[in-house]
Order: structure tokens, then C-alpha cells, then sequence
């Protein structure tokens, strides 16, 4: 389940103001990765292609997901119902907590050619710290369609516990998690309007479906 975790990840960072397709292309490093990773978005799709050799893909519209692992030529899918059941886990466990809200920290810091508020997020177990830039070009747009396809599926996870995307002042063009003192750092690189390929939401042809518990039983092995 650790790519669906990373993809998670991944779409916590990520329309009326956006007409096109999204692309962003992101460095990871910690959790024992260490790479780019991009994310396209077009309408209600997205795919996350991970920095180890596994693709996430999720459809906002149906709440569907299907995680793609290229070196074993399988997928794993996770059907609306049961993102819908992990999502009402959640929520009870959350039933008594606040919504997670942006704290500015006071601090700037500069991520490549932005000037950028540092703001953190306390969830407990895990320390989230954001640099967020007012000023990335058409920002608001970015965010919008981010929001939209986190809305559904496994990525909908997040909502009630990550803040939602409406409240961000600006891009977090870097995103740290802290959890217990294991860090991994999301830096965007770009975001921008490109186009991209329908295909790319499709399952590849040749590639057989699997279970968590195949890819547990694959770990015993």
C-alpha cells in the first residue's frame, strides 16, 4: 500500500480559472525516495508517476483509483466503495479533532525564483511545513483543479485532516512531512498548463490485476 501512500502524498500538495490540462513535476526526497515525480491532470483524472517505477491513477468523477507497478506489469485497484469505507475510518477517528489549519510561522524563505510564507500544520503524530509562494502565476487555478480530483476517491482521505485547498494563500512550492522525525520533502520544480494524452489513464495492455494480499504475500516471500 505504500504507493497509494505516496500518491496520497503527492496529491496533498495538488476549474473556472484553468482551461487546460495540469502537469507537475515535483523532486522527492525521504522515505526512501529520492527523485522527480509528476503529476497530470485533465478534468477529473490524474495520474502520479512515482519515483520508483509505480503510477497512481485516480478518477475524481467515480472515486475510483488503480496504482500501476511497471516492473511487475500489474495493477491493484481500489474501487469507490472501498475508498468510501477507508475514508469513514477516518473521519471516526477524527470524529472529536479540528479541521487542520494553516499556522504562519512569521518566516520567508526564498524556493528558486519565489518568495515564499512558511506556515505549519500539527497533526499529532505528523508535522506538515509548508512554503507557499502569493505570487505563482495563476495560482488559484492550480489549486482549484488540485481540490477537484482530491475530492474523490482514496485521495479524499485527506479532507477534514490536511488543510483544504481553498485556504492555501498561494502554491506550496515546497512541502515537508515529519513524522517522528522521518522526513520527505515534495519541492515543485514546475506547474503549468500542458497537454496531456487521455491514454495515459488507461491500464497498459498486457498488465494483470493483483490484491494487497498478493503484494503482501510477495513481501513474505
Amino acid at each position: 500500500m505504500k504507493p497509494i501512500l505516496s500518491s496520497l502524498a503527492a496529491l496533498l500538495l495538488t476549474t473556472a480559472l484553468l482551461h487546460g490540462d495540469l502537469v507537475i513535476v515535483q523532486k522527492v526526497e525521504g522515505a526512501g525516495q529520492s527523485g522527480e515525480q509528476t503529476i497530470k491532470i485533465q478534468g477529473d483524472k490524474a495520474r502520479t508517476d512515482l519515483a520508483q517505477p509505480v503510477s497512481v491513477i485516480t478518477d475524481g468523477a467515480t472515486g475510483d483509483s488503480v496504482t500501476l507497478m511497471h516492473a511487475q506489469k500489474t495493477f491493484l485497484k481500489v474501487p469507490a466503495a472501498q475508498a468510501r469505507a477507508m475514508i469513514e475510518q477516518v473521519q471516526k477517528m477524527r470524529q472529536n479533532a479540528e479541521p487542520a489549519k494553516l499556522q504562519p510561522t512569521g518566516k520567508r524563505e526564498k524556493i528558486g525564483e519565489y518568495e515564499c510564507e512558511i506556515f505549519t500544520v500539527n497533526l499529532g503524530v505528523m508535522t506538515v511545513t509548508y512554503w507557499i509562494a502569493s505570487h505563482y502565476p495563476n495560482y488559484q487555478g492550480i489549486l482549484a483543479q488540485m481540490a477537484k480530483v482530491q475530492s474523490g476517491g482514496i485521495s479524499a482521505m485527506s479532507n477534514g485532516v490536511m488543510p483544504e485547498m481553498k485556504d492555501f494563500p498561494g502554491l506550496p512550492m515546497k512541502t515537508e512531512m515529519d513524522l517522528g522525525g522521518k522526513k520527505i520533502t515534495f519541492l515543485i520544480v514546475s506547474a503549468k498548463e500542458e497537454a496531456v494524452d487521455p491514454a495515459i489513464f488507461k491500464i497498459p495492455a498486457g498488465y494483470k490485476e493483483t490484491s494487497a494480499t498478493d503484494l503482501d504475500l510477495q513481501k513474505v516471500k
